[in-house]
């Protein structure tokens, strides 16, 4: 194991075994203005809603809570999506996977969609308009009103079979096609981790359990712990970003304070 993945796997253990401590403070009392305030709710598996001001940003947003079926029709639970979201101005996606991707269309009426050739075929076969799509391939730098974005190349998780593990070619979707979305059409597509930077605040998404080292390295070594508290757990949560220069990594686990890179799968 390398140096880096090394750091990696102790700064997990180091945090699990802090964050039982952090996670029984209560957030601090809200004392920044509108427009230094950044809300971050977890939808689950990998989804987050994040606002930034006035503008609301989904990740990966999956309220379905169910696997596809392969020959089958995709439907979303359209109830429970709309108990818990309510539209916005931007949507990200970090694979093409069901319990990614699978919402978006319902979800995003006036949204612009972030993410790989693979959703954005599959956006415009669920009837999205082409003025809503931006595709990625990694390396892109966006700057939007209130905050900016870096893709980052990624990579979904390995497979081990006969005690050797190896990393599976990605699938794409290389164009739309007429008719119903069907389940097995959720293919990996490529992987990518989104960096955004919120005034002071700094955020990583990633959507799976892998990534790529030589992407990551300089990101955020630098960067020292926030002294603030916050609270995970297996329901949607709301806390708020100090007016401090921070760094989280959201996974799909909930979300982390981190002075390095996470560890966990």
């Amino acid at each position: 194991m390398n140096t880096l993945r090394t750091i990696l796997l102790m700064s997990f253990f180091y945090f699990c075994a802090t964050l039982s401590i952090i996670g029984a403070a209560e957030p601090k009392a809200d004392t920044e203005s509108p427009q230094e305030k950044v809300t971050l709710k977890w939808l689950g598996t990998a989804g987050w809603e994040i606002q930034p001001g006035s503008t609301k940003i989904l990740i990966d947003p999956f309220l379905t809570r169910r696997e596809p079926s392969a020959n089958a029709e995709w439907k979303t639970d359209k109830e429970a999506v709309l108990k818990v979201i309510n539209g916005a101005e931007y949507i990200f996606a970090g694979h093409s996977h069901a319990d990614h991707i699978g919402d978006i269309p319902f979800i995003a009426k006036r949204s612009k969609v972030i993410g790989s050739r693979t959703t954005t075929n599959i956006a415009l076969t669920a009837g999205m308009d082409k003025s809503q799509l931006i595709t990625i391939q990694g390396g892109e730098k966006f700057d939007f009103n209130d905050f900016s974005v870096q893709v980052i190349e990624s990579q979904h998780g390995v497979l081990t079979r006969s005690g050797r593990r190896r990393q599976p070619k990605s699938e794409e979707v290389l164009r739309p096609w007429s008719g119903p979305t069907i389940g097995n059409a959720f293919v990996e597509g490529g992987s990518y981790l989104y960096l955004f930077t919120f005034g002071k605040h700094r955020l990583l998404h990633q959507s799976t359990g892998n990534f790529i080292e030589e992407n990551l390295k300089g990101l955020v070594m630098s960067q020292s712990l926030p002294r603030t508290a916050i609270t995970t757990g297996l329901m949607p949560s709301r806390f708020f970003i100090p007016n401090l220069s921070s760094f989280i990594i959201l996974t799909s686990g909930g979300p982390f304070f981190r002075k390095e890179f996470p560890g966990r799968t």
